[in-house]
């Protein structure tokens, strides 16, 4: 029966096989055109009347650049590399908050275009007004709120007449990209004075910690439940456009993995990347701003394996993956995050040292 089994399943793959030669390929019902984007080229942009106005009319869809895309153009016959699989822990997909040791703020998985009015919608519900919004620096700033007394009925007064408050607070909100791609950061300073003086400057760090504290938290409760109405907002699109973690691939160069960070968080970052990512830490030396991790592609491959494949698979690959080293180097705007061979010292570049920094960005937090 197993041999009558057999040949059934390969009968039916034989067929399926010759009925894909019919309906694919350059003679099928649907012609192969998997090549024809190399050939694709930009066009010259409409020339607009000089009596007419131009200014509305654009790029419907933005193509960036991409580096590294001239050793593919230049050879006939090449492969793509497959891209890393975008895996993310569940409670990344939350609204949370994060602290790194003094510092405190909500990361919210939605992108800033769309955090930024539903903060502006958190202040307008408690009403409190916006006085200043600068959304290329990501900035909102609220009035003076003159706190005189207990039982306000709005979370954001009821918080800050906790205590004995100065009579006059105010808010500052900064919205900011995060390091896990599509998420934004949302930071808060809280100031209290005696009397307002104009052009007051803005503290580093809340007069009130606490108070801070829980309004940050009173926030990420209001974003984390998606209150309708909010929109989003094409402003904002601009905030901090410069991302925290990019992997950056020059033509003639090394692949790096650019953290905008100070080096603590920076060093935190890749830390607890590489353990959402459960890749194994054989060493770490924070003063040589150095790790020796073990790396098996195989847990990261993008293409998902078909069930021909599985069916006729037995396993693959060297168990535990190699071994590669991680050095953070400071970069004008940060740190780069570099894979090296661990004895040699050699750079590893290529599709290998890109897929492991394209990892280690995807489980940054």
């Amino acid at each position: 029966m197993s041999l009558v089994r057999v040949l059934a399943l390969a009968a039916c793959v034989l067929s399926m096989l010759s009925s894909c030669r019919f309906i694919y390929g350059e003679q099928g019902l649907i012609k192969d055109r998997e090549q024809e984007y190399r050939a694709a080229r930009a066009v010259d942009p409409p020339e607009i009347p000089a009596d007419l106005d131009g200014s509305n009319i654009g790029d419907m869809m933005f193509v960036p650049d991409v580096g590294g895309m001239d050793q593919y153009l230049a050879e006939d016959e090449f492969e793509l590399p497959r891209p890393a699989t975008l895996f993310a822990p569940e409670e990344e997909r939350q609204v949370r908050i994060q602290r790194f040791g003094d510092d405190e703020w909500v990361v919210a998985p939605d992108p800033p275009s769309v955090i930024w009015p539903r903060i502006k919608q958190f202040l307008s519900d408690n009403g409190v007004a916006v006085v200043a919004e600068i959304p290329e620096a990501g900035v909102l700033e609220t009035e003076w709120l003159a706190i005189q007394a207990q039982g306000y009925r709005d979370v954001v007064r009821s918080v800050l007449a906790e205590g004995q408050p100065e009579p006059f607070q105010a808010l500052r909100i900064r919205v900011e990209q995060a390091v896990r791609r599509g998420a934004t950061e949302v930071h808060m300073v809280q100031q209290g004075v005696d009397r307002i003086v104009d052009d007051t400057p803005w503290p580093e760090v809340s007069t009130r910690p606490a108070a801070a504290s829980s309004l940050l938290r009173e926030m990420a409760g209001y974003l984390a439940a998606e209150v309708p109405g909010s929109g989003i907002s094409l402003r904002a699109q601009n905030i901090a456009s410069e991302s925290k973690a990019e992997v950056l691939t020059p033509r003639d160069g090394q692949p790096a993995l650019r953290l905008r960070l100070p080096f603590a968080r920076a060093w935190a970052t890749v830390g607890t990347a590489l353990t959402n990512a459960a890749i194994e830490v054989e060493a770490s030396d924070r003063d040589a701003r150095s790790f020796v991790v073990r790396f098996d592609p195989l847990l990261f491959e993008g293409a998902q394996s078909s069930w021909l494949s599985n069916l006729f698979s037995f396993g693959r690959g060297p168990e535990g993956g190699d071994a590669f080293r991680l050095d953070l180097i400071e970069a004008p705007d940060g740190f780069d995050l570099r894979v090296l061979d661990p004895e040699s010292g050699r750079p590893i570049g290529g599709d290998r040292g890109e897929q492991i920094l394209s990892v280690i960005r995807e489980y940054a937090s």
